[in-house]
């Protein structure tokens, strides 16, 4: 039956409106995608671990306090609730997870964006407006700079609690943009640059160090998610105290060069380079990373064959982008680690370096070979191997650089 379109009723419309979405030729990618989204949610495995499902009200355990810690001493029954220096759940909700995720982000708890933006400006600046990021109650220092603190806050509340958008703010501030070049009189006043006189400067994660370096050399994965990957280490002949999985197969392909944060980790025998730079071996929760300066880290960025491969990768790229001259092609690489061009006196010094290198190698032939193959695997066809043994070297002083490994 035929319903004029001034008198059809709602259900109607709606009847119609769900009719055309399911054949008009402009939607169909966006209910191929609908389609796809549905098929992978109900593909979705139902989660079985019991602290993940919420209890329907009525089936929740009853809990009571145990005095003095011994389950068979119980006190009063207790209900989940919150402190009473903060503010109460919304009245009227169902005291579960959900209702606790929506309490913590409310407006009306300033905790939660304070100590967002303090970890964020901690990750920019080296130590954020709080110097103690796990801890914020009696024993915490007090914020250097309190405004600042609360102006944050807010705006992270105004943004929607967009990281990306907050992240922007601060790093396309003056404050931020500032040089990190200290003078004497400016060190004396203020020798941690707790009143930001000046832009930061501090030693990179231990998980950026090696990141870095792969990119640099061009070896680096940008593949995202997916399970952990076995980067090449030292094998430690543990077997036998810990099991065959102390000593792994090393991955393969574009898994050898993803990301630190990919690296499988075992708290037993953590991933060692990552522990000269002060990584946690994450036996407990670590807030704030400790930043330690020792010989052990320059022998890691020297010897290990994540770096050295990464080296050998470098002096293979400047010698197939850098240029004609050895002047362009060290320039190139320098530009490649540290985003600047080099002065004068630092490009002779890596032009006197990659000659002297060239012409060692070039009467140590089964050396050469060697330092430019081993670990990365032989060379490009028609790549002179004392040439690419001269330019790992050179690589190999630029991934050293303490301006490669220090964020300022």
């Amino acid at each position: 039956m035929k319903v004029e379109p001034a008198k059809r009723t709602k259900a109607q419309k709606d009847e119609l409106t769900k009719y055309y979405r399911s054949i008009a030729p402009e939607l169909k990618e966006t209910r191929e995608q609908l389609a796809a989204a549905k098929k992978e949610l109900s593909d979705l495995k139902i989660v079985t671990t019991p602290v993940m499902r919420e209890l329907p009200p009525g089936k929740q355990r009853v809990t009571k306090v145990h005095i003095r810690g011994n389950f068979l001493d119980q006190g009063k029954v207790v209900t989940p609730g919150t402190p009473a220096a903060f503010p109460p759940l919304p009245a009227g909700e169902p005291l579960n997870r959900l209702t606790l995720a929506k309490w913590l982000v409310d407006p009306s708890n300033p905790l939660t964006a304070r100590v967002a933006v303090n970890r964020l400006w901690e990750q920019l600046f080296g130590v954020g407006p709080v110097e103690t990021p796990e801890d914020w109650g009696i024993r915490s220092k007090v914020p250097q700079h309190l405004d600042l603190l609360d102006w944050l806050a807010t705006e992270m509340v105004a943004q929607h609690w967009d990281t990306k958008a907050m992240l922007k703010l601060m790093v396309t501030s003056a404050t931020y943009r500032q040089s990190s070049k200290v003078t004497p009189e400016l060190y004396e006043r203020d020798p941690d640059n707790r009143l930001l006189a000046r832009g930061p400067r501090f030693r990179s994660s231990a998980e950026v160090i090696r990141d870095q370096a792969l990119f640099a050399s061009g070896l680096f994965s940008a593949k995202l998610h997916g399970p952990p990957v076995r980067p090449p280490r030292p094998r430690m002949k543990l077997n036998a105290a810990f099991g065959g999985a102390t000593d792994w197969e090393d991955s393969t392909g574009d898994d050898k060069y993803r990301r630190g944060l990919y690296t499988m980790w075992r708290r037993t025998t953590p991933y060692p380079s990552m522990i000269a730079f002060d990584a946690p071996s994450r036996n407990v929760c670590t807030v704030n990373r400790p930043r330690t300066n020792t010989p052990l880290q320059a022998l890691v960025t020297l010897n290990d064959p994540v770096f050295v491969e990464a080296a050998q990768a470098l002096g293979r790229r400047v010698l197939k982008e850098g240029g004609p001259t050895v002047a362009d092609r060290a320039t190139y690489a320098f530009r490649l680690c540290l985003a600047r061009p080099p002065r004068e006196a630092e490009l002779k010094r890596l032009v006197e370096l990659y000659e002297q290198a060239r012409q060692d190698y070039a009467a140590k032939p089964k050396e050469a070979v060697a330092l430019a193959t081993v670990p990365l695997g032989p060379l490009p066809e028609g790549m002179d191997p004392a040439d690419a043994a001269a330019w790992t070297v050179v690589g190999n002083v630029l991934l050293n650089l303490d301006e490669m490994v220090l964020k300022r």
